[in-house]
């Protein structure tokens, strides 16, 4: 079954800096049903939070929670799709805290998302470790800033 929806526009939480407040208009397309929107954790946050919401990686166990042995890369689906502001690009970095603690991060450290891409983000998350590192489904995987 296709899950069809038309994109939305979003106004993002508002970002603080000093005494001015940003609020970042972002069109965002879930491609499924009840898809977490990207989000600031904490208004200072510079990156806004991608979710996991499925796998897809040769020696990788699904079920609620996803185990990527260690050197392995996994393409870790977000569900949504954005069509960026004229004139950006989309970056999407690791989150620190996960890289830090468990090894996990984007294969290419920075993923760049073109203002013309359309298509689902899809991360492709990386284990630096030395050990099998897990993540559950819907957890915050990576970061988006535009």
């Amino acid at each position: 079954m296709h899950y069809e929806t038309p994109y939305v526009n979003y106004t993002i939480p508002g970002n603080f800096f000093g005494d001015v407040v940003f609020k970042d208009e972002l069109s965002v397309k879930p491609l499924a049903p009840d898809i977490p929107l990207p989000s600031y954790a904490h208004p200072t946050d510079a990156g806004l939070d991608l979710h996991a919401i499925s796998v897809e990686a040769p020696g990788t166990v699904i079920v609620a929670t996803c185990i990527i042995q260690p050197g392995m890369t996994a393409k870790v689906h977000t569900g949504i799709a954005i069509k960026l502001p004229h004139g950006t690009f989309g970056a999407v970095y690791p989150r620190s805290g996960l890289a830090t603690k468990t090894g996990l991060a984007p294969a290419n450290m920075v993923g760049v998302i073109d203002e013309n891409y359309t298509g689902e983000i899809i991360v492709a998350l990386h284990n630096y470790s030395n050990e099998p590192q897990a993540f559950a489904i819907g957890d915050r995987i990576a970061q988006l800033v535009i």
